[in-house]
């Protein structure tokens, strides 16, 4: 009775300590959890002028010059940007949009094969001058089809800083590209947001 006795009292204070043991787990758990989800990876701070391109011919490139030349910001847009343009002038930052139009490449005359080898050269061409590449991704869902995930998966995994509109990321393809090749990746919800994220990575802080 007495051997009973004790063996019920030390199982509970087993279960006791297990269930310590327990809360402990997962609040170191619950803390990482909440540390991962509030903090914001900085926006890298890029040189002018900048060239911008797009690799599928969508019209999100236009909309990010648009916004620059709004905010006073130099760059030069050109949907058909190659190596020789690069070569031009001196540019310290390229940015590429991720995703495709067939009436953009029809009306500019090419098939995706053609622009994936051209931005795969820009791309390489900008590596070899240490320009910084940003890959934007900011026309959503409707440019994750067909042929714009080729556009992504040339263009993801080779530049120094992704930015996407969040309902491009609904699958996380964008946070598995960021994880797997360690790129600093920003997620935005609204495209007035772009604003803010352009004049934060281009223009200096006054004060």
């Amino acid at each position: 009775m007495f051997i009973n006795h004790f063996l019920n009292k030390k199982m509970k204070v087993v279960a006791y300590l297990c269930t310590i043991l327990l809360f402990v787990i997962l609040a170191l758990l619950t803390l990482s959890n909440a540390v991962g989800a509030d903090e914001t990876v900085p926006l890298p701070k890029g040189g002018l002028p900048i060239i911008i391109t797009t690799a599928g011919q969508s019209p999100g490139a236009i909309s990010i010059s648009v916004i620059c030349r709004r905010n006073k910001i130099d760059n030069d847009y050109l949907n058909l940007a190659t190596v020789e343009d690069l070569k031009a002038k001196e540019y310290k930052t390229l940015i590429v949009t991720m995703g495709t139009s067939g009436k953009g490449m029809g009306a500019a005359g090419i098939e995706i094969n053609d622009e994936l080898a051209r931005i795969e050269k820009l791309i390489e061409e900008a590596r070899k001058q240490n320009m910084l590449i940003l890959g934007f991704h900011i026309e959503g869902e409707a440019r994750r089809s067909g042929a714009c995930e080729q556009s992504i998966d040339l263009v993801g995994p080779r530049v120094d800083y992704l930015v996407v509109r969040s309902d491009g990321n609904l699958d996380g393809r964008f946070d598995e590209i960021a994880k797997k090749n360690n790129i600093p990746l920003r997620i935005f919800d609204e495209s007035i947001e772009l604003n803010e994220i352009l004049k934060e990575i281009f223009l200096k802080d006054e004060g």
